[in-house]
């Protein structure tokens, strides 16, 4: 995965006051958009918590108006959700299908593992916020769950192809998948395992089992 630009992305600015929203068919700048999921992300990371952050404090620090931002996300929560969900890389898509070792492969390889200690900060902070904001987590959960979907999809097919047992769990078996690469590599825990290899190891045993033969 290739790291996100945010780091790099030089703040948009805007008039500090705007009238009606554009019309239909006005394009909304990427520039600008990037400019405030940048600031989300600084501000958490330097909060440490989303309560304490404002959409002033957003507008100021991504030089455009608080109109602009409420013209893209409807509330605080939805745009920390977006925000997060921009420091992911998207999901594997458009599967050879050659087997089933191949598809688990590339979804794991497309799981960004290269996160910085700021982004590790952000991602430890959400996942925490969110169990006691319910409305942060319908928003998180609305954008997890396209990227879930492409994980289950995979374990469907190879079910219905007859390559996998007839009563494996698609979204079970999607989540014995993804869950130990994001806690290893993304939460940083169990750092003996952190390898080159990590994805390979862990779609073998998972396809092979761990029961000893019978």
């Amino acid at each position: 995965m290739t790291t996100s630009p945010r780091d790099h992305a030089e703040p948009a600015t805007e008039p500090a006051t705007e009238a009606a929203p554009p019309g239909p068919g006005r394009p909304r700048s990427e520039a600008v958009t990037r400019a405030i999921l940048d600031a989300v992300l600084d501000l958490i990371a330097e909060q440490g918590s989303i309560a304490s952050i404002s959409m002033d404090a957003v507008a100021a620090r991504s030089g455009t108006s608080k109109a602009t931002v409420y013209r893209r996300w409807g509330s605080k929560e939805e745009l920390v959700a977006a925000a997060v969900e921009s420091i992911k890389a998207p999901p594997a898509s458009n599967l050879p299908h050659l087997s089933v070792r191949d598809d688990l492969i590339r979804i794991g390889k497309a799981v960004r593992t290269d996160v910085s200690a700021k982004e590790r900060r952000i991602l430890k902070c959400i996942m925490i916020e969110s169990d006691a904001n319910p409305e942060l987590r319908t928003h998180q959960e609305r954008l997890m769950a396209r990227r879930r979907e492409a994980g289950i999809e995979v374990f469907r097919y190879w079910r219905d192809q007859g390559a996998l047992r007839p009563d494996v769990d698609p979204e079970l078996a999607a989540a014995q998948l993804v869950s130990p690469l994001l806690t290893i590599m993304v939460y940083g825990h169990y750092p003996s395992l952190r390898a080159p290899d990590l994805v390979e190891r862990l779609v073998d045993q998972l396809l092979e089992g761990i029961s000893a033969p019978r």
